[in-house]
């Protein structure tokens, strides 16, 4: 595991990526002008949130169960008619959140294939999953930004 001590260190350093990250969505929904970009933030702060608590309860000892995911909304058609040439704020935004959700899965991706146990290997496995949803998320919102652009 690197320079992470323990599971429970990496469980630890994985509460601090989605409190960071949640921090870091709520930030940059504050100041989106974009109403797309803005509701594409909280919506991943809402879920950052959702990821801490079940870190948390995994912790505690608690029932290792996620919740089924909502569906990710699909934020591409206004995304597409929002950004132009002179409109690009939020890329970059973007990208770094890309960079953060990719980080997080990784760290999950360890803890499922270091975690003896069933229950939790498929736990870290299924947060993974989501944070690979939620890059994948970000994207496509890119892919629909360029595309835009390219056509223009």
């Amino acid at each position: 595991m690197g320079s992470i001590g323990s599971v429970e260190d990496a469980v630890k350093l994985g509460i601090s990526f989605e409190d960071q990250g949640r921090d870091f969505y709520l930030e940059f929904a504050e100041t989106a002008k974009e109403p797309a970009a803005k509701d594409m933030f909280l919506f991943l702060a809402e879920e950052e949130k959702k990821h801490a608590k079940y870190l948390q309860r995994y912790l505690s000892g608690e029932d290792l169960s996620i919740e089924e995911e909502t569906e990710m909304p699909d934020f591409r058609g206004a995304f597409a008619s929002e950004f132009t040439e002179e409109k690009f704020s939020e890329v970059g935004v973007m990208l770094a959140a890309m960079r953060l959700e990719r980080k997080t899965e990784d760290l999950y991706l360890m803890l499922s294939t270091v975690s003896s146990d069933p229950e939790q290997r498929e736990f870290f496995e299924k947060l993974a999953a989501v944070e690979r949803g939620h890059y994948d998320l970000i994207d496509g919102l890119l892919e629909a930004a360029t595309g835009f652009r390219m056509q223009t």
